[in-house]
């Protein structure tokens, strides 16, 4: 079809008007104010002037108003029938762009049956870690974008995916299954294995406390048993204290009961034999020693006892 335009002639497009003169007029006229005082008496002189000049300055401003509307009249013809041509050209338009539409979506169809054939092809034990609609890039149903070029990205982002599945499953954590979860949400490797190690810095520092908790009660154990133990190795040596001092006071009765008896029996005064202070260094057991105090005590010795 030959190529035509839509040619325009618009004349000299001038508006004229006697411009000078009415202003001159305007000056004249406003020029007769200048200076002037209206006293009480020519109030309604001042506001018929006022009046006047409203008029003429409402004449000067309808003129433009209605001058507008002549200059638009031909101007509002010609656009209501440009407006018809640009109309007819509508239907053809319409016509030819839903036949392009008809074989871009068919085109479009073709493409994504390809893109699902590619991900089928390729997307191996991942189909509930990365679904289609998931991965699928906007670009992939362009014109300009080739099968090769698709194929490659896809399978690039399985395998690097896959290797990061296999990489947070290798790891041993009680976290593994919710970084697992991150990753598949988000495909950020890095965030899910820093989830991973969060978990575990935070796990140590508590087995670390706890490990401090337990240590120090058993230390709490071990020095109350300590001084347990110290109390009642006093209360021991306080008893056998009480026991020996018991026992000594008892001899020194006996001791001195039977010097009564035999003095009584005897009626006569006894001469007591010579009593000599001796020091001995013994060296046994406590069950020992308890013996050899008893004996000493049967033969009515008096003694002290010294631990050295």
């Amino acid at each position: 079809m030959e190529e035509m335009k839509l040619n325009v002639t618009t004349g000299d497009m001038k508006i004229t008007a006697n411009f000078e003169a009415f202003e001159k007029w305007i000056e004249d006229r406003t020029h007769e104010y200048d200076g002037v005082v209206f006293t009480e008496d020519q109030k309604a002189a001042a506001k018929k002037s006022v009046a006047d000049l409203r008029k003429t300055k409402k004449s000067v401003e309808d003129t433009l108003k209605t001058t507008k509307k002549l200059w638009l009249e031909p101007f509002e013809v010609f656009s209501d029938k440009v407006k018809a041509l640009s109309a007819k050209l509508d239907a053809p338009i319409d016509y030819i762009l839903k036949q392009v539409e008809e074989f871009e979506n068919k085109r479009i169809a073709e493409r994504e049956a390809d893109i699902q054939r590619i991900y089928d092809e390729n997307i191996g034990d991942m189909v509930d870690f990365l679904p289609l609609y998931k991965i699928k890039s906007d670009k992939w149903t362009n014109a300009s974008t080739n099968i090769k070029a698709i194929t490659k990205e896809l399978t690039e982002l399985v395998n690097t995916v896959r290797t990061g599945k296999m990489a947070i499953e290798a790891m041993v954590s009680e976290a593994k299954e919710e970084a697992l979860c991150k990753f598949k949400a988000t495909l950020n490797l890095t965030d899910a294995l820093d989830h991973i190690n969060k978990y575990e810095a935070q796990k140590a520092e508590i087995l670390k406390r706890e490990e401090a908790r337990m240590q120090a009660e058993q230390e709490h154990r071990i020095q109350a048993e300590i001084e347990r133990a110290k109390q009642e190795e006093r209360r021991k040596i306080a008893k056998e204290e009480r026991i020996r001092k018991e026992a000594e006071e008892a001899a020194r009765v006996e001791v001195k009961e039977e010097i009564k008896t035999i003095n009584e029996v005897a009626a006569a005064p006894l001469t007591m034999p010579e009593s000599i202070k001796a020091v001995y260094t013994v060296v046994g057991t406590d069950a020992e020693l308890q013996e050899l105090e008893m004996a000493m005590n049967s033969l009515g010795l008096y003694f002290e006892r010294k631990n050295l």
